[in-house]
């Protein structure tokens, strides 16, 4: 199982460091509509109000999921660099 980790392309993984990016500006984009909804929907209407949390809530998700991809790469590329042999040593 971990060979074909290792073995595919970083880009083609799910938490790739694009994807992820992508994945990230979506997330915050459809979290800015829902929190948009919030603002200018009707107060008196609580389905509007429900269905823009929710849309709220898918957009949280989606940003989250391509930020926990973001900070994956970042600390893994921390944890290669400390492995490297120092050559001043």
């Amino acid at each position: 199982m971990s060979t074909l980790i290792t073995d595919m392309n970083s880009e083609t993984r799910f938490f790739g460091l694009s994807k992820s990016w992508h994945r990230f500006k979506w997330g915050l984009l459809v979290f800015a509509l829902g929190a948009s909804g919030m603002l200018f929907a009707d107060a008196q209407s609580i389905v509007t109000l429900w269905v823009s949390v929710t849309i709220m809530l898918i957009g949280f998700a989606l940003a989250m999921s391509g930020y926990v991809g973001i900070f994956l790469n970042r600390f893994n590329r921390l944890r290669e660099t400390r492995s490297r042999p120092n050559p001043f040593d």
